[in-house]
């Protein structure tokens, strides 16, 4: 069999061991640090990115904060005010459409405050859907 002549084999086993040598260090020393550095690339744009939503995200809530503030202080005034024309209204009752009037809005008033408190007002979404925290 020629496949198993000694002069044969020592040849393909030396040939075979120098091409892997030379592929082996071809792939560890030009190859592999390309690919690492690829990855290593991915990999920090994506924790960039994550932070760069986790900062956006804070800004946003801060300012959906502020702005939910902002509208419960005036929700208040304009309570305050309407509350107060309406007792100033009461003793002054001699137009008959400023009666009318008055009662419209003093009915709004009660319904306000008796369906409109802060528990209603902080379960109103004012951001988007998948920031919400509850859902």
């Amino acid at each position: 069999m020629p496949q198993l002549d000694r002069v044969i084999i020592f040849s393909q086993i030396f040939w075979l061991f120098v091409v892997f040598t030379v592929l082996y260090i071809t792939m560890t020393h030009f190859l592999l640090p390309l690919f690492l550095k690829s990855i290593k690339l991915r990999k920090q744009i994506v924790e960039v990115n994550n932070l760069e939503v986790l900062r956006l995200s804070t800004k946003v809530r801060i300012k959906q904060d502020l702005v939910k503030q902002k509208l419960l202080e005036n929700l208040l005034i304009i309570e305050n005010l309407l509350q107060e024309s309406y007792k100033f209204q009461k003793y002054f009752q001699n137009d008959q459409q400023t009666v009318l009037i008055d009662k419209k809005i003093s009915m709004a008033v009660i319904n306000y405050l008796l369906y409109c408190d802060s528990l209603i007002l902080k379960n109103i979404m004012f951001y988007p859907k998948f920031l919400n925290p509850k859902f």
